[in-house]
C-alpha cells in the first residue's frame, strides 16, 4: 500500500504543477468624501492603504488561484466574488465564501489550492478604515482617521497615522512609526516595534520582543516570552515580560512613574543623573545595585529601596531571577 500512496501523491503534485493559475484583476473607483470609512473583508490577500485623491476611493484588486484544474480555480473564485458597494459614507470591499461543501473543505485542508491576493486602495487623506484579511499583510500610511485591522496570518505596518489604531494579528509582527492618538497592538506570535509618535500605547505579544523608542505618552507593554527595549517614554510606563530581559532609558526629565517586571531576566535602567526618583527594586535571584548616590537606603543582597536626588517619580523594579542595575546616563555616555 505504501508504494501506491507514494505514486498517488506524485500524480497529484504533477497535476498541480501542470495546471495554469487563474488570475483576476479589478480596478474600480467610488465617489467619497473626507471622514468616510473604507471596509475591507477578504478571505486572503495583502492590503495596502494610503492617501489618494480627496474625492474618491480607488480599488485595485488582484487574485491568483492555482488548483488541479481550471474548473476548480474558477469555482474557487466564483464562490467568493469580489464585491464593491457603497453604503452611506462607507465603501465596502468583500470577498468571503459563505458556505463550503465537505469536498471543498477537504480539498483546502490538504492544501491543494494555492492562493495569492493583493488589494491596493487609495482614499481621501482624512478617512477611517476597518480592514480584515484571513491571510496576508496589512499596511496603512499617511491617514488621519481611526484604523481597525485584523489578520490571521501576516505582518501589520503603520506609518504616520493620526487617529486611533486597533491592530490584531494571530501570526505576525507589528510596526508603527510616528503615529498619534490611542494605539492598541496585539500579536499572538510576533515582535512589536514602536518608533516615535504620541498619545497612549498598549502593546501586547504572546511570543516576541517589544521595542518602544521615543514615544510621547503613557505606555503599557506586555510580552509572554520576549525581551523588552524601551527608551524615552514621555509618560507613565508599565512593562512586564514572562521570559526576557528588560532595558530602559528614562526620558529627561522623567515624565511619569515607571514599573518594570520580568519573571526571568535582568533589568537595566539608564536614568538622567539629575532625575529625582524613589526606588523600589527587588529580585528573587541576583544582585541589585545603583551607580547613583542614594539616601534613605534600605538594602540587602537582593533588594534596594531609597531615593535619588531627593526622590520623585516612582521606579519599581521586579525580577524573579536576574540582576537589577540602575545606571547614570552620564556614565553610559562616557563609556560609549
Amino acid at each position: 500500500m505504501k508504494p501506491l500512496l507514494h505514486i498517488s501523491s506524485l500524480l497529484v503534485l504533477a497535476t498541480l504543477s501542470a495546471a495554469a493559475a487563474t488570475e483576476e484583476n479589478i480596478h474600480e473607483t467610488r465617489a467619497a468624501k473626507p471622514g468616510g470609512t473604507i471596509v475591507v473583508d477578504v478571505e486572503f490577500g495583502s492590503i495596502d492603504l494610503a492617501p489618494g485623491d480627496n474625492d474618491k476611493v480607488v480599488i485595485d484588486a488582484h487574485r491568483k488561484i492555482e488548483a488541479s484544474s481550471k474548473e476548480k480555480e474558477e469555482e474557487y473564485l466564483a464562490a467568493a466574488p469580489i464585491t464593491i458597494t457603497t453604503e452611506g459614507d462607507r465603501v465596502i470591499v468583500r470577498a468571503i465564501r459563505k458556505h463550503d461543501s465537505l469536498g471543498t473543505q477537504f480539498w483546502n485542508l490538504l492544501g491543494h489550492n494555492r492562493t495569492e491576493g493583493r488589494y491596493i486602495i487609495r482614499v481621501p487623506a482624512n478617512f477611517n478604515a476597518d480592514l480584515d484579511t484571513s491571510g496576508g499583510d496589512i499596511s496603512a500610511s499617511g491617514l488621519s482617521g481611526s484604523i481597525k485591522v485584523d489578520t490571521s496570518g501576516g505582518d501589520l505596518t503603520f506609518d504616520r497615522i493620526h487617529g486611533e489604531i486597533h491592530a490584531d494579528t494571530s501570526g505576525g509582527d507589528i510596526k508603527t512609526t510616528a503615529c498619534d492618538a490611542k494605539i492598541n497592538l496585539d500579536t499572538s506570535g510576533g515582535r512589536i516595534e514602536v518608533t516615535e509618535g504620541r498619545g497612549s500605547l498598549h502593546a501586547d505579544t504572546s511570543g516576541g520582543s517589544v521595542t518602544v523608542m521615543n514615544f510621547a505618552g503613557d505606555a503599557k507593554v506586555e510580552s509572554s516570552g520576549g525581551k523588552l527595549r524601551l527608551a524615552n517614554i514621555g509618560g507613565k510606563l508599565h512593562a512586564e515580560t514572562s521570559g526576557g530581559a528588560i532595558s530602559a532609558i528614562l526620558s529627561s526629565p522623567v515624565a511619569g512613574d515607571v514599573s518594570l517586571e520580568t519573571s526571568a531576566g535582568a533589568i537595566t535602567v539608564v536614568t538622567p543623573p539629575n532625575a529625582g526618583l524613589t526606588i523600589d527594586a527587588e529580585t528573587g535571584a541576583g544582585s541589585v545595585r545603583s551607580d547613583l548616590p542614594m539616601t534613605n537606603v534600605h538594602s540587602d543582597d537582593d533588594s534596594l529601596k531609597g531615593t535619588i536626588n531627593g526622590g520623585g517619580k516612582k521606579l519599581l523594579l521586579r525580577s524573579g531571577a536576574g540582576a537589577i542595575e540602575i545606571v547614570s546616563a552620564e556614565k553610559e555616555t562616557v563609556q560609549q
